[in-house]
Parts: structure tokens; C-alpha cells; sequence
């Protein structure tokens, strides 16, 4: 039996929270939470292969390869490889000496809000079902991304790149509308954020006020005066930089920006490309006059769909 086959390859999308609510937390210790997100068209790459190593190999490479992104089964792309390839095992398709070859291209920093580990889960999850001619059903799959990472449901399920993330973040109502036509300025600190620590000082919000709701059939400079997260306050006050990146938005007239996900990433949402590089650049250059470093500035689309094979698989 030829156990090498051919590279299946699939786009991993950065994301941004419009909007997310922290609710009451959980017996488990999590948080419920409700967030809109958005998809975007930065991306990590991942290709899997089968071949006969008999387990998973992870290799990780990129501009964003930094070194808290692990190169074995502690990396989610390594877990949803071998959570597909156990499966595979089971139904009989491979035998044991059948292995996976998974290859990581990091462009989504790390410990930036921007959903990258759970992303990679995802789109390893497709690459690796595919290279062994495995098909779950939809239930399975879910349960398994649910297994593996709070958002990685929202990369694998949320298919126009659009999505309502309740629960932990596993629960996910899919929005079939199309991808809002703003331009994105993101900006990513030196500074990473870590997720429990964050969480760790999220106060749930008040029962009695409203759910959050973005309109996508707005302009960016209206929607962007509507962003709220309930997790920047805690975000400033587990990481000390965070703060003052907080004021310098506020200071270079980037008041409307906001925090992706638990941080540290920050973006702001226009209607217009050159008006959304011009202000990330008035950021950056002041940020820089400040003396706060950067790992990432870019203006992006949304990606108009989730995680999954890339179209020339």
C-alpha cells in the first residue's frame, strides 16, 4: 500500500470580535459570553500530506513563528490532525503505520485576539480529513473543533466568514449575509495578552442591559462608533501596555478603535483604503515615538469565509 499521498492545503483566517459580551461565568470556570465576528483576510497556511511516520509531525514556519507557537501536539494543528487521523484509524481507512505530515505558515501573531491557534485547528481539521479521505458529519466535527478550542467552531462553521459565538465561544450561529465592504486597520503590539489572564479580571455584564448587535448594512464609520467589547477593561488591567496603547489611540484620534478578542490586538473599521492606511500609519509613527513596539500593522477586507480548503485543493 502507497501510504505518501498528495498535500491538501487550506486558509486559516485571522478574525476580529465586533462586538462581545462577557456574561455570567460558568460551573466549568469559563465565561459565557455573545460576540459577533468577523473573518479577515489575513491568513495563516496550513498543508497536510499522509505519510508513514505512524503519528503526526508538526513543522511551523512564517513571519509570525514566534517562540510560543509550538511545534508539537501542544499546537491545536497538531491536535485536530491527530483528532482526524484517530478517526480515520477507527473507521478502518488506515492502519497504524499511516501518519500525518502537517505543515504551519504563521502570518497571525500570537497572543493577539485574533483567533490564530483556533483558526489553524480548523483549517488542519479539513486539510487532514481530506488527505485521508475521511468524512465526519457535521455533528462530529463540531464537537471535536469544540474539544480542541473556544473559537475553533466559529472558523469551521461561520463559512461566509461571518458568525454569532455564544456558550464558551462553541456555539455558533452562522450569519448568511455578505462580508461587509470595510477596510480593517489592524495593529498588533509587541505585547502579548494571555487569555486566562484577561478573563481572570472580566467583570459579567450587567443582565439588564441590551444585547449587542453590529449593523453590517451601515458604513464603517457608523458601525465603528457602535464596537464594544467587554473584555478591554480587564485586557488594560492584566497587561500594563495595553493601557497605554489605549491612550495613544485615544490621543491620535483613534477613539473608535477597539480591542480583537481578549488583546492585544487593536482595529478600527473605514469606508475608504486610504483613509484607513493613512490613520494606522499615524498610529504606528506614534506608537513608535512612544517607544511602543509593533508586531503587525495591516489594512485588510473581511475574508468572506471561514477556515478550510484553500480553493486549489
Amino acid at each position: 500500500m502507497v501510504v505518501n499521498g498528495p498535500t491538501f492545503r487550506a486558509r486559516a483566517p485571522a478574525k476580529v470580535n465586533l462586538t462581545l459580551e462577557v456574561l455570567a461565568r460558568r460551573p466549568d470556570g469559563y465565561h459565557e459570553i455573545r460576540s459577533w465576528m468577523l473573518a479577515l483576510d489575513l491568513h495563516d497556511r496550513v498543508a497536510v500530506r499522509r505519510d508513514d511516520s505512524a503519528g503526526v509531525r508538526l513543522t511551523v514556519r512564517g513571519a509570525a513563528a514566534s517562540p510560543d507557537v509550538p511545534a508539537d501536539e501542544r499546537n491545536l494543528a497538531a491536535r485536530a490532525g491527530r483528532a482526524a487521523l484517530e478517526r480515520a484509524r477507527a473507521r478502518g481507512l488506515w492502519g497504524a503505520g499511516t501518519g500525518l505530515l502537517i505543515e504551519l505558515e504563521k502570518a497571525i501573531p500570537s497572543q493577539a485576539g485574533l483567533g490564530g491557534g483556533s483558526s489553524d485547528a480548523a483549517a488542519a481539521w479539513a486539510a487532514a480529513c481530506a488527505a485521508l479521505g475521511y468524512q465526519p458529519t457535521e455533528p462530529e466535527a463540531e464537537q471535536v473543533l469544540a474539544g480542541l478550542g473556544s473559537d475553533c467552531v466559529f472558523f469551521h462553521k461561520a463559512r461566509e466568514g461571518i458568525g454569532i459565538a455564544s456558550g464558551r465561544g462553541e456555539v455558533v450561529e452562522r450569519v448568511r449575509a455578505l462580508a461587509p465592504p470595510w477596510w480593517v486597520a489592524l495593529i498588533v503590539p509587541a505585547c502579548g495578552a494571555p487569555t486566562a489572564a484577561v478573563y481572570a479580571r472580566a467583570l459579567p455584564r450587567d443582565p439588564a442591559r441590551p444585547s449587542l448587535r453590529p449593523d453590517l448594512a451601515q458604513s464603517a464609520r457608523h458601525a465603528a462608533q457602535h464596537l464594544e467589547n467587554d473584555l478591554e477593561r480587564a485586557a488594560l488591567a492584566a497587561v500594563a501596555e495595553l493601557a497605554r496603547w489605549r491612550e495613544l489611540l485615544d490621543a491620535a484620534g483613534a477613539g473608535a478603535w477597539r480591542l480583537a478578542g481578549s488583546g492585544s490586538a487593536w482595529f478600527g473599521l473605514y469606508d475608504d483604503e486610504r483613509e484607513a492606511r493613512a490613520e494606522l500609519a499615524a498610529v504606528a509613527t506614534r506608537a513608535a515615538r512612544c517607544g511602543l513596539g509593533t508586531r503587525l500593522t495591516r489594512v485588510v477586507r473581511a475574508a468572506g469565509h471561514g477556515a478550510g480548503l484553500a480553493p486549489e485543493s
